[in-house]
């Protein structure tokens, strides 16, 4: 029952966004409510219009298996939802005060968590990620699994660790690649790096055309510490943000001009986009059809290698379940 309404709890939630519509419904601006949704479903970019809530989203993407109704939703409900919505009061603080915003540690962080999540909880990244999670659940090239196991072996499981692990069910590894995904998402090091960097809210209504965005809506430099590095993404029709490494490095991006930012910034928008561009209206759609998808974004799964090897020291073998069933974990002392 919910204690609230006396009633049944309500269904848990299907349409898991990896673009939120706090973020979209900031092109929804016309009297319908709805933005230009172009997009790729056969040879042509077509447009079409969309409530922020009707796109960006696959149903059960961040969904446990083999879990009840109020555990399968935890990552989106109490993970997803929080960072979404805390980084919607961060956007607010942005749009009211621009560049004389007052951050404090909580919505600077939450706005640098969010950034961060944009490049790593897409469809095509949640996917690479749990195939890659079980490649490193599988490996052990030094034995120091196979020691650790045996170890904490029970005589009535199997004798080896790779005979364990073949046995775990690949439902069980998945839902381990989201949990630890939630991990590097929230990770400190990244958090204080984006923190630290200098942040600048910047105006494009002197451009002759509006800034578009997509599914792939964050610019990046390769490497956030290089000289020169930043992270750029639309905010609205009329508004980037950028964070730089240094002043320098903003000074660099300021220097361009607000015209050739927008054209540069609707570029790789367009060219990194896998199935959306978002505009207000459809009056860029030949743009949208000449730029669309034409450079697929570098994902940073490569660079989050040394985050999964960390996280998966922790979680092997410790966190699966037992193959009979039992629901204690395999050894609860995890080393000797």
């Amino acid at each position: 029952m919910d204690r609230k309404t006396n009633g049944p709890p309500p269904n848990p939630p299907k349409k898991h966004h990896y673009i939120p519509a706090f973020y979209l419904s900031r092109w929804a601006i016309g009297p319908d409510s709805r933005l230009c949704q172009y997009s790729k479903p056969h040879e042509v970019v077509v447009a079409n219009r969309r409530h922020p809530e009707a796109t960006g989203f696959v149903e059960k993407l961040y969904q446990l298996h083999d879990m009840s109704d109020d555990v399968s939703q935890i990552i989106e409900d109490k993970f997803f939802k929080p960072v979404d919505t805390s980084a919607a009061d961060a956007l607010v603080l942005m749009e009211t005060d621009g560049n004389k915003a007052k951050w404090d540690s909580r919505r600077r962080s939450a706005w640098s968590t969010f950034l961060h999540s944009l490049l790593l909880r897409a469809p095509e990244d949640i996917s690479d990620f749990k195939e890659a999670w079980r490649d490193l659940m599988h490996t052990d090239y030094s034995g120091e699994w196979e020691a650790r196991y045996q170890e904490i072996r029970k005589p009535s499981q199997p004798a080896t660790f790779a005979e364990y692990m073949a046995a775990v069910p690949q439902a069980n590894l998945d839902n381990k690649a989201l949990e630890a995904l939630t991990h590097i998402i929230n990770s400190q090091r990244v958090g204080k790096r984006m923190n630290a960097m200098v942040w600048h809210v910047i105006d494009t209504s002197a451009s002759d055309h509006l800034l578009l965005t997509s599914d792939r809506p964050t610019i990046r430099t390769n490497g956030m510490m290089i000289d020169g590095g930043h992270i750029a993404m639309p905010i609205g029709p009329r508004t980037l943000f950028v964070a730089a490494r240094d002043h320098a490095a903003l000074y660099g991006v300021l220097g361009v001009g607000v015209k050739e930012l927008v054209r540069e910034t609707n570029r790789q928008v367009c060219n990194h986009a896998i199935k959306y561009v978002y505009g207000i209206d459809d009056s860029q759609i030949e743009y949208v059809r000449k730029h669309f998808g034409t450079k697929p974004q570098p994902r940073l799964l490569q660079s989050t290698t040394r985050d999964r090897q960390a996280i998966a020291k922790e979680m092997r073998p410790t966190a699966f379940r037992i193959r009979d069933g039992e629901r204690r974990r395999l050894g609860n002392e995890r080393s000797r």
